[in-house]
């Protein structure tokens, strides 16, 4: 089995290889688009919440906000207190951060495994300069149609949240009795930088990576509904303007929520370090995604939506500044290198400060 197995993946490599020399031109387009899209939608939307969400974990920022808002956590979500900034990001800073917490927060000791795969059924979401801006203002034409869509992932979401804590343990499950000791601020902010830099550029990386499947493959892909069926599930910022094509606002918001397969693997290291299978994680984003289009599609009974959108809409949104947005990753790469180099000295002298 495992011989069968590493010569199909032989086979797989060459068939990749040989698809990335035959259709050079689709891959370099491809990589064209998604660094500029990485310039001006990713970047910009995702990694100032991932630094400032690694911030506040390391600074214990919210220990005041959890203190007070924990009965309310405890309540209605099952969940103790250090939940709450987790719960917070994982509404507003996009798909990786609120991933990105509750991995740090499992591994700290601080949640149990079954609390850990909960808040990954309801905070791994689109942040509202994503949803808003990007795929309501700039795809859509219309940011009133974006700030729905923003309005029905979050009561989904949070209905999601609220079904949750019918699965929660019985009996309390032991938890670290210890809690995080915050750091200085000056090394909080160093770490957190470094961090951030690490995920935005593993977020890109992947975006790349499905932008050129999806070069190659549309080719082959002779059906249109199938074609714009394919891009809805791969990759979020392709399915946008494919998931209005083929249901309206309502599918739209529905597919934002799901998040597509290039979120899956962005999220899967976060999830294996909270043991959430693949399956669970799908189902609750299936869940999560009818949901959303059903409450969409009420709030438009009372909320009328202008929408103009065209085929050249996501094209004329990154078409340009692909080189500047690669010189911003390789730059992104050598500060993470050179901090992770420097990083004790410089911690070291901040505490002196």
């Amino acid at each position: 089995m495992k011989r069968l197995q590493k010569i199909m993946l032989l086979l797989g490599i060459t068939a990749a290889g040989l698809a990335l020399l035959l259709c050079r031109s689709a891959v370099t387009a491809a990589v064209s688009n998604a660094l500029t899209l990485c310039g001006r939608v990713l970047i910009p939307s995702l990694f100032p919440f991932m630094a400032l969400s690694a911030f506040a974990l390391r600074a214990d920022a919210f220990h005041a906000a959890e203190r007070i808002l924990s009965p309310m956590m405890r309540k209605c979500f099952k969940l103790p207190g250090s939940c709450f900034s987790v719960v917070f990001f994982g509404f507003i800073g996009g798909y990786p951060v609120g991933a990105n917490m509750i991995a740090e927060l499992y591994e700290a000791g601080e949640i149990t495994q079954n609390e850990a795969k909960r808040l990954f059924s309801f905070c791994v979401n689109a942040g509202p300069a994503f949803v808003v801006s990007a795929a309501g203002g700039a795809m859509l034409g219309s940011e009133k149609a974006g700030t729905v869509m923003l309005l029905a992932i979050f009561c989904s979401s949070s209905a999601v949240g609220l079904l949750s804590a019918l699965w929660a343990e019985k009996k309390a499950q032991a938890r670290s009795s210890v809690r995080r000791t915050p750091q200085d601020v000056g090394s909080a902010l160093t770490q957190s930088v470094a961090s951030a830099l690490s995920g935005i550029l593993s977020v890109c990386a992947w975006v790349i990576l499905f932008s050129v499947i999806a070069g190659i493959a549309r080719p082959f892909i002779k059906n249109e509904t199938a074609s714009l069926l394919f891009d809805t599930f791969s990759e979020v910022t392709e399915g946008v303007p494919a998931a209005y094509t083929l249901g309206g606002v309502p599918l739209t918001a529905a597919a934002i929520s799901f998040g597509g397969i290039c979120i899956l693997c962005q999220l899967f290291p976060s999830m294996k370090k909270c043991g959430v299978k693949v399956s669970e994680y799908l189902g609750c984003r299936m869940v999560n995604s009818v949901l959303t289009y059903f409450v969409t599609k009420l709030l438009l009974r009372f909320v009328e939506i202008p929408v103009s959108v065209s085929s050249s809409v996501s094209a004329a949104l990154w078409s340009n500044s692909a080189p500047a947005a690669a010189a911003l990753l390789l730059m992104g790469s050598a500060l993470i290198l050179e901090i992770n180099r420097n990083l004790p000295i410089r911690e070291g002298e901040l505490s002196r400060l």
